[in-house]
């Protein structure tokens, strides 16, 4: 008999101009403890200003690991940064992230060069989350 393993797996990249947050394995109920864990432990490190999740590597999302999502978001921006999703071709996981109304939050982008040709993104060490948002908001169709 197979035995099912649980994975989250999270890699921090450092950018000049910003900081990536690759999530891979399963953000959900059962791995929620040690994603947990992970996310604060990024969140602490995180040391530019711009910081991207890049949520495409997910294989599964349910409602626990959106509600880890939006908590570390909080965070984010409470330490005065701004924060976007990469779906790169991650259609369904687009899909979850929109029912959600993430888009409502924070910029959700098909990659890095989609975000960082906004306007505000001449200099990201000084743009701030409404910022961010709204010039995302401004090129959106």
């Amino acid at each position: 008999m197979k035995q099912h393993r649980l994975s989250f797996e999270l890699e921090m990249v450092t950018e000049s101009a910003y900081e990536c947050i690759k999530l891979t394995g399963r953000l959900a109920y059962d791995t929620q403890l040690a994603a947990e864990q992970k996310l604060a432990m990024a969140a602490v490190a995180v040391k530019r200003r711009l910081v991207l999740i890049d949520v495409s590597g997910l294989q599964f999302l349910d409602s626990t690991g959106l509600a880890l999502l939006v908590r570390f978001f909080k965070q984010v921006v409470s330490a005065s940064r701004a924060m976007a999703m990469i779906v790169r071709d991650n259609a369904v996981l687009e899909k979850i992230l929109l029912i959600a109304k993430l888009d409502r939050l924070l910029p959700i982008v098909a990659d890095e060069q989609q975000l960082l040709s906004l306007p505000p993104l001449r200099l990201p060490d000084s743009v701030g989350q409404e910022e961010l948002y709204s010039a995302w908001r401004k090129c959106r169709p």
